[in-house]
C-alpha cells in the first residue's frame, strides 16, 4: 500500500522528476539495494567498491545485495546483469555479464521479500569490456581505463525478467538520485568507482591552497593557506596562516605507495603566533590526500579556548 501511494503521488508530478518511467515499469516492481552497499551509497555517500587500475594486482570484487520488490514476488523469472563497455568517454554498449535465475533469490527472514547477493569480479568485468585481465595492467591499458571510466566508473545495470515475458529495464530507472527512501533505492543502476593513483612527489605540495574549514554547523572560508616544504624533513610542510589567524603550524605527508596509503597528519604541536596566540598541545589530527589533484582533507582538533573540531579541505591554487 505504501509503495502504491508513493507511485500515486509521483504520477502527479513532472515526469522528468519521476524516478521511474511509469509508462513502461510495472507498479511496484524494482530491484532494491540492500546491505553494506546500500549503507555506502545511500547513507555514507561513498563508493560501493573502488578499482585502482595502476596499482591493482587483481582479485577485486563488486558485491551487493538486491531485494525483489513486487506485489507478487512469484513473478520473478531472472535478472540479467550487464556492464557498459566504453570505446570512448561518451560512447558505450551494454555487455551481458551473467544471468541470475529466480532460484538464487532466497527468503530467510533477513529482508521482507526475496533477495540475493550478486558478486562481480574484476576479471569478469575486464574480460567483458574487452580487456585481458593480466596483472599488473600494462600502462597503455591503465590509460585506456582511466580515460573511459574515470568519470563514471564501471556502470553496472540489471534488467528484471518476469514470468509473463515482460522486462523491467535498468533504463526505466531514470533518476535514481531522487529516491528519498532507502527502502526503494534501486540496485538496477550502480557504479564501480575507478580511481586514478599518482606516485607521491613531496616537493609538488609546496604552494598556496584554498582552505575551507567544514564544521558540523557551517563552513568558514575559503582563504589562502601557504605550505612551505621543511628544510629538514621533505614530507613536512609548514604554514604561517593556520586557522586564518596568521599562526604557525605544520603537516606531515606519508609517502604513499597506493591510494590507501595517501595519508597526511597534523602531529600534536603548539600553535604559535598570529591572532590565536600560543595554543599548547593541539592533539594529533589525521586525514587523506590525493596526489593527482593536490587536494587534502584533514580532521582537525584545535585546542583554542575549548577544543574546536573541523575538517580542513585544501585544494592547490
Amino acid at each position: 500500500m505504501v509503495l502504491s501511494t508513493v507511485f500515486w503521488f509521483t504520477s502527479c508530478e513532472d515526469e522528468s522528476k519521476d524516478p521511474f518511467n511509469l509508462n513502461t515499469t510495472k507498479k511496484g516492481t524494482i530491484l532494491a539495494l540492500r546491505g553494506t552497499a546500500l549503507q555506502a551509497a545511500f547513507i555514507n555517500g561513498t563508493p560501493i567498491s573502488t578499482f585502482v587500475p595502476s596499482t591493482s594486482a587483481g582479485g577485486e570484487k563488486f558485491i551487493f545485495e538486491a531485494e525483489f520488490l513486487a506485489e507478487d514476488v512469484t513473478t520473478l523469472a531472472s535478472v540479467d546483469v550487464y556492464v557498459l563497455r566504453k570505446t570512448s568517454p561518451t560512447a558505450s554498449t551494454r555487455v551481458l555479464l551473467f544471468n541470475v535465475p529466480a532460484a538464487q533469490f532466497k527468503k530467510d527472514g533477513k529482508y521482507v521479500r526475496p533477495y540475493t547477493e550478486i558478486t562481480i569480479t574484476i576479471e569478469q568485468l575486464l574480460t567483458a569490456i574487452g580487456i585481458t585481465p593480466t596483472f599488473p595492467l600494462a600502462p597503455a591499458t591503465v590509460t585506456t581505463i582511466e580515460t573511459n571510466y574515470l568519470a563514471t566508473g564501471f556502470q553496472i545495470e540489471a534488467d528484471i525478467n518476469l514470468t509473463d515475458g515482460t522486462k523491467i529495464l535498468a533504463a526505466d530507472i531514470i533518476a535514481a538520485g531522487l529516491f528519498s527512501s532507502s527502502q526503494f533505492y534501486p540496485a538496477q543502476r550502480l557504479s564501480w568507482t575507478v580511481i586514478k593513483y599518482c606516485p607521491y612527489v613531496a616537493g609538488t605540495w609546496a604552494g598556496n591552497y584554498d582552505a575551507l574549514e567544514v564544521y558540523s554547523n557551517g563552513v568558514y572560508g575559503p582563504y589562502t593557506l601557504d605550505m612551505v616544504q621543511d628544510g629538514g624533513n621533505p614530507n613536512r610542510f609548514n604554514t604561517t596562516n593556520f586557522y586564518d589567524f596568521g599562526s604557525s603550524a605544520f603537516f606531515v605527508f606519508n609517502p604513499s605507495t597506493s591510494v590507501a596509503t595517501q595519508t597526511v597528519t597534523m602531529p600534536a604541536q603548539t600553535i604559535t603566533g598570529g591572532a590565536g596566540g600560543s595554543i599548547p598541545a593541539t592533539p594529533a589530527s589525521a586525514g587523506t590526500y590525493d596526489e593527482c589533484t593536490k587536494k587534502a582533507k584533514i580532521n582537525v582538533t584545535y585546542d583554542e579556548a575549548a577544543r574546536v573540531q573541523f575538517r580542513y579541505e585544501l585544494g592547490k591554487q
